[in-house]
């Protein structure tokens, strides 16, 4: 199944719930394909990450479990981030896809 999480918000929790749910859902069966794209406040996830919400080591096993896991690369700019080995820089068009592709599509 193709699964599609959008992350719009820039609280830490929520974010911190959403890897969580990407892993769950990345893990659960190896044939699941899951994409994560972040705009908005989202984009800086790293930021959020805490002893309490581990959001960076999430994100990494994420990826590491082929997850894919995009940033808008606008909101990346307007906030003068770059996209690093965890994430990267997507656009409008990724975002489109991942809408467009996917089985089911979780918004947060």
């Amino acid at each position: 199944m193709k699964i599609g999480i959008l992350i719009s918000t820039g609280d830490a929790e929520i974010i911190w719930n959403a890897f969580r749910f990407a892993n769950l859902c990345v893990n659960t069966d190896i044939t699941n394909e899951v994409s994560v794209f972040m705009h908005g406040k989202a984009v800086e996830y790293e930021n959020c990450d805490s002893e309490k919400f581990n959001i960076k080591e999430l994100a990494k096993t994420f990826v590491l479990s082929d997850g894919k896991l995009l940033a808008c690369g606008k909101c990346l700019g307007f906030r003068g981030l770059e996209e690093n080995d965890v994430c990267r820089k997507g656009s409008q068009k990724d975002l489109y896809q991942m809408v467009t592709t996917s089985d089911k599509l979780v918004c947060f």
